[in-house]
């Protein structure tokens, strides 16, 4: 046993790097314990190299900036990686440009198809940008947009579709959609959509209003309060009153009233609850 980076073949030309370490007789539970599967981490601003051996099933991370040998072999893991990174970035970008060179003509082919396209737009139309969002099944997921107006397929006239294929492949690597809508159509989209939208701001200014005057009855209030805010809690008591009433009323009461301290504590902790760590040795 000795302490030193382990470097171990995965596949091909591709290696896994760890620290292997030898804990000292001064650490707590871990001293004298021989450490392997190490790699640096960060938690909460403190610097450990966290290993694959365990005790009693917890994690074990050690702050290396008190341990020389440690850090020296944190220093000589970290230029590996540096250097792994360097090699990749160095070889990627000779397969891009390798890449980029068998494109730019088919590329070049795409875009002259896709000004012809565009130029057959007839003149009382607006051009609509087409946006792939995902693929379901197969079939692209698309999106509509014109002049800032969102719009449903059936109001679109598609001209075509400019696509750039690799040779052997079944598919374009890119496309362009190129399609248009009539002005009148466009402009009586934009104003239902207004109505829609002032239509649903009256809705919503409605139900604020609703929450901040609508009284309260005492039995909610205090089964709120009680449960803090919990109707769950309420329901484990098979206490369905309360479990009702604070399912219909919380709205209403955190409106008016703010949210229950221990319910906001409750939902923060959940928020921010992280990964057990396990045992952080000093």
């Amino acid at each position: 046993m000795a302490n030193e980076i382990v470097k171990k073949h995965i596949v091909d030309d591709l290696y896994n790097y760890s620290i292997s370490y030898d804990e000292g007789p001064d650490f707590g539970v871990v001293a004298g314990m021989h450490l392997t599967g190490g790699i640096p981490v960060v938690h909460e601003g403190i610097k450990y190299v966290r290993f694959e051996t365990k005790f009693k099933g917890q994690t074990i991370q050690a702050k290396y900036e008190s341990r020389p040998e440690l850090a020296a072999l944190v220093a000589e893991y970290e230029a590996i990686e540096a250097q792994i990174t360097a090699d990749r970035t160095t070889k990627q970008a000779v397969r891009q440009a390798k890449q980029d060179a068998i494109d730019k003509p088919l590329i070049e082919a795409m875009k002259a198809n896709e000004a012809a396209l565009r130029a057959s737009i007839p003149a009382d139309h607006v051009e609509v940008i087409i946006k792939q969002t995902g693929d379901l099944d197969g079939d692209p997921m698309l999106t509509y947009r014109a002049d800032g107006i969102k719009l449903g397929w059936q109001d679109v006239n598609i001209i075509g579709v400019a696509s750039a294929v690799r040779p052997g492949a079944m598919g374009a690597f890119v496309s362009v959609y190129i399609a248009s809508i009539s002005r009148e159509r466009l402009e009586e989209i934009r104003a239902a959509q207004q109505v829609n939208s002032a239509a649903s701001q009256t809705a919503k200014e409605a139900r604020q209003k609703e929450l901040k005057e609508t009284i309260i009855p005492e039995s909610a209030l205090s089964a709120y309060r009680h449960y803090h805010g919990d109707a769950d809690k309420a329901w484990e008591d098979e206490n369905e009153t309360s479990w009702a009433l604070i399912r219909h009323w919380t709205p209403y009461i955190e409106m008016q009233h703010g949210m229950d301290s221990v319910k906001l504590q409750r939902e923060a902790t959940e928020m921010s609850r992280e990964v057990n760590y396990g045992i952080n040795e000093g």
